[in-house]
């Protein structure tokens, strides 16, 4: 089993007044809940009401798309927040599912605690905006990785069909893309091993032909 970590252990409290976390504790509507490997803690599209620590074990978020296609976002492990970046928003609805991929505890607690909480300890609302900041900051970096991933499998579609890059500028045209995310979806094909530069432009490598 893994640790068992507090909620004055999470980032979310460092250098907070210790009665700022006891007030949180006993003045707010808060529960624990246990979850085992495969259980869906939270749906997406499901409206997120509470703030989510997870104090033991990890999960999984994974992005489903109107053609029923998941896409795994990432892997989270005790202790972190979950969904921090989507509490209060005008449309505070999750964009993923969150799924335990072991045993699992989760610590839930109201959001208008947490807020009445930030609004008397000023470390505590820096500590928060760093990590909705830095979520958004990883969602933005995903989202460009899945975007290059997806002009990737275009990519070699095109190759496919007719053979040899020779003008990276006229392929951005007919793909509808920047010519700078065309650039570095190419020069990550050719740092895989997929494309090979040669004396005529680019080309796909043996294997992929």
């Amino acid at each position: 089993m893994d640790k068992f970590f507090e909620i004055s252990d999470f980032p979310l409290f460092k250098d907070c007044y210790e009665k700022t976390v006891e007030m949180l504790i006993s003045t707010s509507s808060n529960r624990m809940a246990v979850y085992e490997r495969g259980d869906i803690v939270a749906v997406q599209g499901s409206k997120c009401r509470s703030l989510l620590l997870l104090c033991e074990g990890s999960v999984k978020t994974v992005m489903t798309n109107s053609e029923g296609k998941e896409i795994k976002i990432e892997t989270m492990h005790a202790p972190e927040i979950l969904a921090s970046a989507f509490i209060y928003g005008s449309e505070n609805l999750l964009p993923v599912t969150i799924e335990a991929t072991s045993s699992c505890k989760l610590w839930i607690i109201s959001k208008d605690g947490l807020l009445n909480m930030m609004q008397k300890d000023a470390t505590l609302l820096q500590n928060f905006l760093k990590d909705i900041s830095d979520r958004s900051l990883f969602l933005s970096r995903k989202l460009n990785e899945f975007a290059l991933q997806n002009l990737n499998t275009r990519l070699i579609g095109y190759m496919k069909k007719n053979s040899t890059i020779h003008n990276l500028q006229e392929l951005a045209f007919i793909l509808g893309v920047a010519r700078p995310s065309l650039s570095r979806a190419v020069a990550m094909l050719v740092e895989q091993g997929i494309v090979i530069k040669s004396e005529n432009g680019y080309e796909l490598s043996a294997e992929y032909k």
